[in-house]
This record gives structure tokens, C-alpha cells and sequence, in this order.
């Protein structure tokens, strides 16, 4: 998945079902990306509509939902678009949350309650290849690494890691998605996803936010 600039997002999908922080949710978006289409609903049934018959940039996606959660349609997004960046706007805070969304493959995890402009700031993360997450969800993902098998066998992991690997790791977090990776390494795609799968399996991440987090603690970027 290539880091996403204000050309390439050319349609938005928003899903929120209260009214206030919907708006907040256009303003930001409208702001950041001008020449975004921005599309919005209310409930998962609507979104899985819309995600059956196109295709979107980025997603913006509550948990809460009316008719059940934002993750079910992270699961949607991916099965149809998988360089679609899906990130969770919601007042739940909790571990559990938190880390299901990451594992279905949401590329961020934004708390309600910031102002525009600070919910601009965590969004444009997107723009520099990181993960939009709200500060205190950086902090505990971080400390999730810090305390599982990758943080303590650090060491172990590195060295099981190709010279290779490590190097499609590095571009893998610094948003690159894979066609791009082949390019730049003068390799095939299959390849490059063959190499993928084996440093997930070996860091015991599931998706690419997981995997930058990994690299970042790793000291890779």
C-alpha cells in the first residue's frame, strides 16, 4: 500500500452515525483532500452498499455503529480494494477494539473529542506513510510490541530476518505497497508478496499497520 497524497485520494467514504462528529469528519477530509469525492452513511447495511458498487480511496469508519461495527466493513474494503486506507474514528478506547481493527487492517485508529485542526494533523500522518493514530492508541500499540515476543527476542527477530526481508520491511513502512516495492528492488510482485507473508509470519504481525509498528520498534525507520 503506497502512502496516500492529496492526488491519489479521489474518493472518500465516511461512516458515522452521530450527526456532530460527521460534520467534523467532512470539514477535516474536505480540508485536507480538496478534490475528494466524500461519500457518507450511517449504518453498516448503507456502507456495504456503497462498497459493493464502488471503490474508495480512504474510509473513515466508527465502530458504534446502529447495525453493528466498523470493523466488519474494514473485512468488506479489503476483500474488494486492499489499497483502500481504512481508519477507525471512535470513542472506544479499549485494548480489545483497538486490536481488532489493526488485526481486520485498519491503517489507523483516531480517538473522538480532537478539534479540526488536531484531527488534521493525525490524518495528514496518512500523507507521510505513517499510521493516523491518536497519540495515547500510538503509545499502547507501541507498548503492545514492547511486551510480546517481538520486543523480547528483538534481537532473534532481526537476525531471522533476510537481508531482504529486512529491506522489503523497511519499504513496506514507509507506505510503499508492493508493486512499487518489485520497482524499486528490480524484483517480481510475487516475490515481493512471497517475502511479505514470510516477515509476518517470523514478526508474528498480521497487516501493514501492524508490520510499521513492528519495524519502528525494530528501529528499521
Amino acid at each position: 500500500m503506497a502512502k496516500p497524497d492529496r492526488n491519489t485520494i479521489k474518493r472518500i467514504l465516511l461512516v458515522e452515525d452521530h450527526q456532530d462528529a460527521m460534520k467534523v469528519l467532512k470539514v477535516v477530509t474536505g480540508n485536507i483532500f480538496t478534490e475528494a469525492e466524500i461519500c457518507s452513511t450511517n449504518t453498516v447495511r448503507s456502507a456495504e452498499t456503497l462498497i459493493s458498487e464502488e471503490d474508495f480511496d480512504l474510509a473513515l469508519l466508527d465502530l458504534g455503529l446502529p447495525d453493528g461495527s466498523g470493523i466488519d466493513l474494514i473485512k468488506l474494503i479489503n476483500e474488494r480494494q486492499k489499497d483502500t486506507f481504512c481508519v477507525i474514528t471512535t470513542i472506544f478506547d479499549d485494548d480489545e477494539n483497538l486490536f481488532k481493527a489493526l488485526r481486520a487492517g485498519a491503517f489507523g485508529y483516531l480517538l473522538k473529542g480532537y478539534s479540526v485542526m488536531e484531527l488534521e494533523k493525525y490524518l495528514k500522518d496518512l500523507l507521510d506513510g505513517r499510521p493516523a493514530l491518536s497519540p495515547s492508541i500510538a503509545h499502547r500499540v507501541l507498548q503492545f510490541f514492547r511486551n510480546n515476543p517481538i520486543n523480547q527476542q528483538s534481537n532473534r527477530a532481526t537476525e531471522t530476518l533476510t537481508a531482504r526481508e529486512v529491506e522489503i520491511l523497511t519499504l513496506v513502512a514507509k507506505g510503499y505497497q508492493t508493486k512499487e516495492v518489485a520497482k524499486l528492488l528490480s524484483i517480481s510482485r510475487n516475490t515481493v508478496a512471497h517475502h511479505i507473508k514470510s516477515i509476518y509470519s517470523k514478526l508474528n504481525v498480521q497487516n501493514r499497520a501492524q508490520a510499521t509498528a513492528a519495524a519502528m520498534q525494530l528501529k528499521l525507520v
